[in-house]
């Protein structure tokens, strides 16, 4: 499917879009995302309070007790183990 050239002139609900959206290339859902990501203002970004509460307890339980923490470098090396 070759979209590289889409003319749209009809009214869509989200809906339709998003059964567009379903029908695209995993590269071209990845070139979307992007771009939906770059049109996004950090303050139109809704964390919900319950997430942002969890990473309030995160980041003082880190502050409270360092030594508990690993870092991001020890954390790379784990996973590629």
């Amino acid at each position: 499917m070759n979209t590289q050239h889409i003319h749209l002139k009809v009214p869509l609900s989200v809906d339709q879009l998003i059964d567009i959206v379903r029908q695209l290339s995993p590269k071209e859902k990845q070139k979307l995302s992007n771009v939906l990501w770059e049109e996004t203002r950090e303050e139109e970004v809704l964390i919900p309070e319950d997430h942002k509460k969890i990473v309030k307890q995160r980041l003082k339980r880190m502050e409270e007790s360092p030594e508990t923490s690993l870092s991001w470098e020890d954390i790379e090396r784990k996973v590629k183990l």
